[in-house]
């Protein structure tokens, strides 16, 4: 089982470290607001055009080769921040970020489509506990790195970093070892290009592209996205002028993680076509909600209620968004598919921190929250019509049809 929950758990708590230490990082280093922005934007703005080629690659050379590279590849981002002089953060942090984001376009496609292949006809009932444990194991990340830098300074989170990817690295090599005694060779590919690769990729690339579901999933990922993308980019930043400690920012940090995973877990059984409408009108308008809320209960003692919210709201969404996106293709298009529901949703996360920075630039970091939740309320709204459209046939196509009584 380290491979379905053990791995993605340790990398999440990686990526949790980097994304809660690098905006203060940037901040005490005296970088201006829209430098900022643009540096926390990297990472999503690579995936968008990265994911696809890594979802092809892993169907290439397997799912577990691509969750390597992700890891060397988050490691690397680690060591050059940890090891940058000061004089040139600002480009040792891009070409950080620039690894990052083919870490996590390398990584999440092909991990995502390795539950699948786990789960089968069963994921209703994975992916609920997938996503509680993998967002637990994140959950400690802003802890940690809280911790590190509070005691270590700047760039102990960073060094955290790298030893968790190694961790988790290690925990691959030795899944993958393990699977091959049992076969007796090393594990194949999930996908075989016949033909000469990029034909094969041209026509899977069509497939996916062409089902409707894969974009449905790709618009509840922009909805499920922002109120993390706020929470590791700008709203740090706010907590910090406010004259909270980065221990007591973690924390807030990690009560929306804590609820992530709660949700996760509580929601699974909600994630079925007939239900998802409800559910995705429920979580996402709360987490609306909860963006509204920031301004006015940041640096109270209600400054958790939003996290709490981002938390139903996230966990929800990210359900029902892998339920959607691994029923639209067929197994061998799952991690493409993946893939490209993942370079929609960094759409999103490129264009939160710009926004957020812009705003901030301009002194009105506090007024952007609202603002982000009126745009996000407007996406959950959509995904809640087309979910309802795509039920509705649903039930329609499933309902037999009535017998005449004599």
């Amino acid at each position: 089982m380290a491979l379905t929950y053990l791995v993605p758990a340790v990398y999440d708590s990686a990526l949790s470290v980097f994304s809660f230490a690098l905006p203060l990082y940037l901040l005490a280093m005296g970088v201006s607001p829209v430098v900022i922005g643009v540096l926390l934007a990297i990472p999503s703005s690579i995936q968008i055009f990265a994911r696809i080629p890594a979802g092809l690659a892993a169907g290439k050379v397997g799912n577990i080769p691509a969750m390597l590279a992700g890891c060397g590849l988050m490691a690397a981002a680690g060591l050059l921040i940890a090891n940058a002089p000061l004089a040139t953060v600002v480009g040792m942090v891009a070409a950080a970020q620039v690894c990052s984001g083919l870490g996590r376009a390398c990584f999440w496609p092909a991990n995502q489509a390795h539950l699948f292949e786990v789960a089968g006809d069963r994921i209703g009932r994975y992916i609920g506990p997938y996503n509680f444990v993998v967002t637990l194991g994140g959950m400690t990340g802003p802890l940690l790195a809280g911790l590190a830098i509070d005691r270590g300074g700047p760039d102990a989170a960073f060094w955290l970093l790298t030893a968790l990817t190694v961790v988790a690295s290690a925990l691959l090599i030795s899944g993958r070892r393990r699977t091959a005694a049992k076969l007796g060779h090393w594990p194949s590919p999930v996908v075989a290009p016949q033909g000469g690769f990029a034909q094969a990729a041209g026509a899977q690339v069509g497939r996916v592209i062409r089902s409707p579901g894969v974009w449905l999933a790709g618009l509840i990922c922009v909805a499920s996205v922002v109120p993390f993308t706020v929470t590791t980019s700008f709203y740090p930043v706010l907590l910090k002028n406010l004259g909270m400690s980065a221990a007591s920012i973690s924390l807030l940090a990690t009560v929306r993680v804590g609820s992530v995973a709660l949700f996760s877990l509580l929601t699974g059984p909600f994630v079925t076509p007939l239900r998802r409408p409800t559910l995705l009108a429920v979580a996402g308008l709360l987490g609306a909600t909860g963006m509204a809320l920031i301004p006015v209960l940041s640096g109270t003692g209600l400054s958790f209620l939003p996290m709490i919210l981002f938390g139903l709201c996230g966990g929800a969404m990210h359900n029902v968004q892998m339920a959607v996106a691994g029923e639209a293709v067929a197994p061998a298009d799952r991690a493409l598919s993946m893939a490209l529901v993942g370079s929609i949703g960094n759409v999103a996360m490129t264009a939160t921190p710009l926004w957020h920075g812009w705003m901030a630039d301009r002194g009105w970091l506090a007024e952007a929250f609202p603002w982000t939740g009126l745009l996000l309320a407007v996406v959950v709204i959509s995904c809640f019509g087309w979910a309802r459209r795509l039920a509705r046939q649903a039930g329609a196509v499933a309902e037999p049809h009535e017998t005449p009584q004599p």
